[in-house]
């Protein structure tokens, strides 16, 4: 494996047929910023197009997987609000679409909690693994807005009706446990059993890319229009919620939490 730059908000490197991507910000909880989406698109653009590659695998620096988007790396300007706000999910956006149609397999370990698009994003990977105190948990409507990630069209389908509604209307943390039982994750790896997870993970790397590629193919393709149109449809109700009264208010009453001690949403 070769040398990366460990200060790097998001660590690219290569194990033979596998890149793996690490949300490398754990003084920030991996939070994700536009450039660290930036920097993923790229690298996942990149094993597209590399007949070495046959897995991509995300996982987190430290105790988070990722807290999801970083909404404290810049403030609303004097211009435009609306064009402004596009401008500042694009990159959210853009992500979706290159993981819906990434053509080669992705896996995710989610080491530790997961929030937000962190969650979301999820169902949209071949294969998804958890720590032990992983947990998963969507609090936008807490936030005054509403559910991104194509979570609107894959919850339901991932999780059932009730769990769904639970975590995207009620704020509800899932366990690593829950996300067994319910299939949204695959297993729930133990510390002492991530050596022979790791090893497994090199053996998937040894199946032949074409018939990986060309079984993901006709799965997700029963599934493609809507997942884009859920991206579309969540990205332009964002827009419209991130400018509502709702949305302003929470931010108000979040930055009173955090003054008087109580951060948690």
């Amino acid at each position: 494996m070769e040398s990366v730059d460990e200060k790097s908000e998001i660590i690219v490197q290569y194990s033979g047929p596998i890149q793996i991507i690490k949300f490398n910000r754990p003084q920030r909880k991996n939070a994700i910023t536009s450039e660290g989406y930036y920097i993923i698109r790229k690298a996942l653009q990149s094993a597209a197009e590399n007949n070495d590659v046959k897995i991509s695998f995300v996982t987190g620096v430290g105790d988070y997987f990722s807290s999801g988007n970083d909404f404290g790396q810049s403030s609303i300007a004097d211009e435009d609000i609306d064009i402004t706000i596009r401008n500042r999910l694009a990159p959210v956006r853009e992500i979706l679409r290159c993981l819906i149609d990434y053509p080669k397999i992705l896996i995710a370990f989610v080491n530790g909690p997961a929030i937000g698009i962190a969650v979301t994003m999820l169902p949209l990977f071949d294969l998804v693994y958890a720590s032990e105190n992983a947990t998963f948990r969507t609090p936008f409507s807490s936030l005054g807005i509403t559910a991104e990630g194509c979570s609107t069209y894959t919850f339901s389908r991932c999780l059932g009706k009730s769990l769904a509604a639970k975590m995207l209307y009620f704020n509800y943390t899932m366990t690593a446990k829950e996300a067994k039982d319910s299939g949204f994750v695959a297993d729930v790896i133990s510390n002492k059993d991530l050596p022979k997870f790791m090893n497994k993970l090199q053996t998937f790397g040894e199946l032949p890319l074409k018939a990986l590629v060309s079984t993901k193919q006709m799965s997700r393709s029963h599934d493609l229009k809507s997942l884009h149109y859920a991206n579309t449809m969540e990205a332009e109700k964002l827009v419209e919620m991130f400018q509502s009264e709702d949305f302003i208010n929470a931010m108000l009453k979040l930055k009173q939490r955090k003054i008087t001690g109580r951060s948690k949403l």
